[in-house]
């Protein structure tokens, strides 16, 4: 049993055996700032004042006579206005560095066993960008899905692709005016590198955006509508069918397969690179035939014509607004295609919960499609959580836009931050060449997925290069070194001795030595508190708490000049440490190393 629920087991019942009903009230038992005040507290006292009408130095005083014995906590005793405090045993602390060293097993938890979630994430559209959002949001998702498998849950990481659409039709257009501008061949670009042919069709997005939603050429919006109209007729059966040998002369069915192929594999690399490997693939090519059926089965019962098109009517009494779910066009937009996506994450995994993790700009319009969504399948819709994350910015720069052409890509992101890591780490003589690069990469990636975490999901993110890569403060650096400083003082110390055979009571006069080794014991509510509220900034807190308790205990105990019978017990307890920060990094989705 958990310590904090073991003291409020004890609570609990102390409060029966004076007569009080522990149900009417709740108890709370939590961590005092100052540590002399015991290592947990509760001030169950006064809140049950009011309704004894009794001091509430009174009741805490009965209450801890009214206490059973446990021989994990050491003393209790209560404190101004009526706080009981409990102070743990020695044998406590050493029984849950055992566990953490001899059990890997006693870091997981079962709260969510059983559970199928679904978490949808990242969502890099091919034919544009993968921007720095992409990659904050594929660090939050990799997070909240290795914090819910830590807690016991079926994780499935799934990716939502938006493969055709009007940035698709963007992109082609202005890929056939930038070939002819250069008077190249499309056949021209296979010649170059993967990452040179995406630059390419990012470029060309940007062409076509331009004259689409710039300049406003109508003979260019009606092109680009009229490709959007013939590769969605690629997919779908359930639109007119037009005259489309121009485009079939074009060739436009192989750029657009060739094309979306390019990404992919792109973004394969990437995944790769940053530690994520999807389970399931969805695309708008696949849903938008489903959420187009949907919406027309549902005109004049949830849908509604209006102008041409059919349009989702929201209520101003939930504060939601009204939004095209089929243009004029007759085609699916984003809103009917996410209730095709909906509808078929269900079908195809079956799940309990499905996460789905985008960018804050899309709040308004998930609410909308959750709101119609509700009306079409109650069940469904409620089991869609969505979670919105902010911007990234470099200090000084504005909203980036894929669309003007100033995007920040995540690749760029990657590599200048990993330069600058290894401009720092030249100076270890003990990396070079190929492990200096691969080390770099690991710390960059670290240092990036960190920064975006540490931040309450929700706000915008300010990632500054220097701040989030140096080896001294709240970032992911200082993190791993902290593990690699352990994996080094336990390398130079050789076998570890038996937790069972040792003995901690000398240790724990050395303040530092008991900070450390009480931050060792809350990880495991750390972890399950990060996991349970979806929150990454939780564990983030803690890892960085557990790194300066380990550095003041550093520079306070000399570990491997310490005696013989204190040397056994501090080793463990950098043991305990090591693998407590391996295995929060790990559920962060970062990945540590052994040496830097």
């Amino acid at each position: 049993m958990d310590i904090i629920n073991k003291i409020e087991k004890l609570i609990e019942s102390a409060l029966e055996a004076l007569g009080i009903d522990s149900s009417s009230v709740e108890i709370e038992v939590e961590a005092p700032v100052d540590s002399s005040y015991g290592e947990y507290s509760t001030n169950i006292a006064m809140r049950l004042a009011s309704s004894l009408k009794k001091n509430p130095m009174e009741i805490a005083q009965n209450i801890v006579d009214s206490l059973g014995e446990d021989i994990d906590i050491e003393k209790v005793d209560i404190a101004n206005p009526g706080f009981i405090n409990f102070h743990l045993s020695n044998r406590y602390f050493l029984a849950e560095i055992a566990k953490i060293i001899e059990k890997t097993e006693y870091l997981q938890f079962d709260e969510k066993d059983g559970q199928k979630i679904v978490i949808e994430y990242t969502d890099a559209n091919p034919f544009k960008e993968f921007h720095i959002g992409h990659l904050y949001s594929n660090a939050v998702g990799e997070s909240f899905s290795r914090l819910q498998e830590a807690v016991g849950a079926d994780v499935i990481r799934a990716c939502y692709q938006g493969d055709v659409g009007l940035h698709v039709a963007k992109s082609l257009y202005g890929l056939e005016k930038k070939l002819a501008e250069e008077k190249k061949r499309f056949e021209d670009l296979e010649k170059l590198s993967l990452e040179e042919r995406v630059k390419y069709l990012g470029q060309a997005y940007v062409i076509g955006s331009t004259q689409y939603d710039e300049i406003k050429d109508p003979e260019v919006i009606n092109e680009v509508n009229d490709i959007n109209y013939y590769i969605f007729s690629l997919t779908s059966d359930s639109i007119e069918k037009k005259d489309f040998s121009e485009y079939e002369k074009r060739n436009i069915a192989q750029m657009y397969k060739k094309g979306r192929q390019w990404c992919l594999d792109f973004f394969e690399k990437i995944y790769e690179k940053v530690g994520t490997k999807f389970d399931h693939y969805f695309f708008e090519s696949e849903v938008g035939e489903a959420g187009l059926k949907i919406v027309l089965e549902y005109v004049g019962k949830i849908f509604e014509k209006d102008d041409g098109a059919i349009i989702y009517r929201g209520d101003e009494k939930k504060n939601l607004h009204t939004r095209v779910f089929v243009n004029s066009h007759g085609l699916p937009t984003y809103e009917a295609k996410e209730i095709g996506l909906a509808l078929k994450k269900k079908e195809d995994l079956d799940y309990d919960e499905s996460v789905v993790i985008t960018a804050d700009e899309q709040s308004g319009y998930f609410k909308v499609v959750l709101d119609a969504l509700s009306r079409i399948d109650p069940d469904v819709a409620q089991k869609i959580r969505h979670f919105a994350h902010g911007k990234v910015k470099l200090p000084g720069s504005s909203k980036m836009s894929s669309r003007k052409g100033g995007i920040l890509s995540g690749e760029w992101l990657i590599n200048e931050t990993k330069s600058r890591v290894k401009d720092i780490m030249k100076t270890n003589d003990g990396l070079s060449g190929v492990i200096l690069n691969r080390v770099s990469e690991k710390i960059a990636i670290g240092a990036i997925k960190y920064a975006f975490l540490k931040v309450t999901i929700g706000r915008d993110i300010v990632f500054d290069f220097e701040k989030s890569i140096t080896f001294d403060g709240d970032t992911g650096p200082y993190l791993m070194y902290v593990y690699s400083r352990c994996n080094s003082i336990l390398k130079s110390a050789g076998k570890l001795a038996n937790p069972k055979n040792v003995c901690i009571d000398p240790c724990m006069e050395s303040p530092e030595t008991k900070h450390l080794v009480l931050q060792i014991s809350r990880y495991r509510k750390a972890l399950l508190d990060s996991a349970s509220s979806y929150s990454p900034s939780i564990l983030c807190q803690y890892l960085f708490s557990l790194g300066q308790s380990f550095n003041s205990f550093y520079q306070a105990v000399h570990v491997l000049d310490a005696p013989n019978e204190q040397r056994e017990i501090l080793l463990l307890i950098v043991k305990a440490t090591m693998l407590i920060m391996k295995d929060g990094l790990k559920n962060l989705g970062i990945d540590v190393v052994e040496k830097m």
